[in-house]
């Protein structure tokens, strides 16, 4: 662990890979949220952080499965710790999901439009 360097700042860069670029919206939720409103939040996200997932993991996979976004998503587990896993999501079980795990997808580097 580093001070002064966020959970979720330490599972994205173990990924290897900026969570956002170009004019991504990063959208941080909570899997406590209800189902429908992780939906609705992951569907105007570009890339998400989602925290709390524990046993919250199912309603968090089919959110993401529903929006199309499971083949993207990671999940990082005692991120920083000496236990670190990192993991496709859809390659994970959900009953397999420490307290300690962000589930990560990141943007795809939209860029802005310019007016013609």
């Amino acid at each position: 662990m580093i001070p002064g360097i966020t959970g979720m700042s330490a599972c994205w860069t173990a990924t290897g890979q900026p969570i956002t670029w170009g004019d991504d919206v990063m959208t941080v939720l909570m899997g406590t949220l209800p189902e429908a409103d992780l939906e609705r939040y992951m569907l105007e996200a570009d890339a998400l952080v989602v925290m709390k997932t524990g046993r919250n993991l199912p309603k968090i996979r089919r959110a993401l499965a529903r929006t199309g976004r499971l083949d993207a998503a990671w999940l990082v587990e005692r991120g920083s710790m000496p236990t670190e896993r990192i993991a496709r999501l859809a390659e994970v079980a959900d009953d397999d999901c420490p307290y300690f795990a962000i589930v990560l997808v990141h943007g795809q580097g939209r860029r802005p439009e310019m007016p013609e």
